[in-house]
């Protein structure tokens, strides 16, 4: 069975500026992989590591290439302690607009290395592949454009399912997108949209994979001595 979304939390600075972002409080289940996504408009300034809950966040993917470009990451933990109730933050670099979306997903696992996107930016459609590693897997991943194209017209590719969307195209601010999508079956995934174009774009993505389950024949009672 695919992972499941518990809920996502967006999160948005309204200015150029260097606020921390931090979600609304919740109250997670242990074992559940929180997938923290995160954007600026200029790629020289970075988003912290998050925090929060006293939870282990790792870096999996950041996109940073320099140039007229923004910045893109994801960082993940898999929730442990059993915490009553948290938050999660992330502080920019520097001056700068930015936002985050922390996603908490249900009956998922992640591998030691996830998998990711190699190509992570360009210029026109924003279109990159990833290569699942499971089926039953969710790609998850978020990207931004420089162009700041009006995303009234927005079209995710591979049917993808929106739950973030930084939209500062008047003033020629932020255009960031957050998405994730059904990867039935392991193998290349087609992530990004269709519209607007051109962009000027980076996108970050990452695979979450389904958690296992147990499985194997079940023992008839005689076979269990000793407990009764």
């Amino acid at each position: 069975m695919a992972p499941s979304l518990v809920t996502s939390y967006a999160v948005y600075a309204n200015a150029s500026n260097t606020t921390t972002l931090t979600t609304t409080t919740f109250t997670p289940s242990n074992g559940e992989v929180l997938v923290v996504k995160l954007a600026t408009w200029d790629t020289a300034v970075s988003m912290g590591a998050p925090t929060g809950g006293s939870q282990t966040f790792t870096s999996r993917n950041i996109v940073a290439p320099g140039g007229f470009n923004n910045w893109c990451g994801i960082y993940t933990a898999v929730v442990s302690g059993s915490p009553v109730n948290m938050t999660v933050s992330s502080t920019p670099s520097a001056t700068s607009w930015h936002s985050m979306v922390v996603e908490r997903w249900s009956g998922a696992t992640l591998a030691a290395s996830p998998a990711v996107n190699a190509t992570t930016s360009g210029t026109g459609t924003c279109s990159t592949t990833l290569t699942t590693t499971a089926a039953n897997s969710v790609v998850s991943w978020t990207s931004a454009d420089a162009s700041d194209k009006d995303p009234s017209t927005r079209a995710y590719l591979s049917s993808a399912t929106e739950d973030g969307l930084q939209d500062g195209h008047v003033g020629n601010n932020m255009v960031a997108y957050y998405a994730y999508q059904s990867a039935a079956t392991a193998g290349s995934q087609t992530m990004g949209l269709s519209a607007p174009t051109p962009q000027t774009w980076v996108l970050a993505g990452i695979e979450v994979k389904a958690a296992a389950t147990a499985s194997g024949p079940i023992k008839p009672l005689s076979q269990y001595t000793g407990f009764f």
